[in-house]
């Protein structure tokens, strides 16, 4: 089994060195937002997280980082990405959040990236048939907190000043029956679930090239636990025990 592990601090660091089968993920200094942690170019030896909206100057200055880096590898998100990275030694795998959902388009784009993250929108069968139907491994998110949506703009900042409130960056909110947990940094506005997405069910699926444990806003002690398959966190499978409806749309 290989893990993906996404990198605490230094301390998470060197407690975790020594197990085995697995890799660390970095979020890249000023290319990645929604951590409580992130590294520069200089400090990364394993894999790179770059997950937010570039511009064309911030694809140039990735360009230039990629090419003098010492990196294994990408995770990635923005499509851009692709024309910088084509010829490069890396490992790269393409993370689109809410859109790999079938084994069809997954396929198209392997055509162009060493693996593709599937999204934990799905249900264990559906992700079942997936890893049984690509044609190369795919990563599978089997633990962190839920992204569900990013936004450049500055929201909660924006929302204080327009309703004259003191300004908070980190906020627990509630809709409904469901928590959420919104961040603001300087490049944008992150929404998660409240909970921890927990998929660790999925560890006995094949055709899988990392099980990614994407540890964030969580204490060292904690994540040490789940990587030693105990949970004490909150946490919820979401949607894998649910089932699918669909609409079948007949001729008139």
């Amino acid at each position: 089994m290989k893990r993906l592990v996404t990198a605490l601090n230094q301390e998470f660091l060197n407690k975790i060195k020594d197990l085995e089968d697995i890799e660390i993920l970095y979020p890249l200094e000023s290319f990645c937002i929604g951590y409580d942690y992130y590294y520069p170019a200089t400090k990364i030896d394993g894999y790179a997280l770059i997950n937010r909206i570039l511009t064309d100057d911030d694809l140039d200055i990735l360009d230039s980082i990629l090419k003098n880096s010492h990196f294994k590898g990408i995770v990635f998100d923005d499509l851009g990405i692709l024309e910088i990275v084509k010829d490069l030694p890396l490992k790269k795998i393409l993370l689109l959040d809410h859109l790999a959902l079938n084994s069809i388009s997954i396929n198209y784009y392997l055509d162009y990236v060493d693996s593709v993250v599937v999204a934990s929108d799905l249900n264990y069968e559906e992700i079942k048939y997936i890893t049984e139907n690509t044609k190369k491994e795919v990563v599978l998110y089997v633990f962190g907190l839920k992204k569900l949506m990013y936004s450049r703009r500055n929201l909660l900042t924006n929302y204080a000043l327009y309703h004259q409130e003191e300004i908070n960056k980190k906020l627990e909110a509630k809709i409904l029956d469901k928590d959420f947990r919104i961040i603001e940094e300087d490049m944008g506005t992150s929404f998660f679930m409240g909970k921890y997405y927990n998929g660790l069910e999925l560890l006995n699926l094949n055709n899988v090239l990392y099980y990614w444990y994407d540890f964030n806003q969580i204490s060292l002690q904690e994540a040490i636990d789940i990587l030693n398959n105990k949970v004490n966190v909150a946490s919820s499978p979401f949607l894998l025990h649910d089932q699918v409806s669909f609409k079948v749309r007949g001729d008139k």
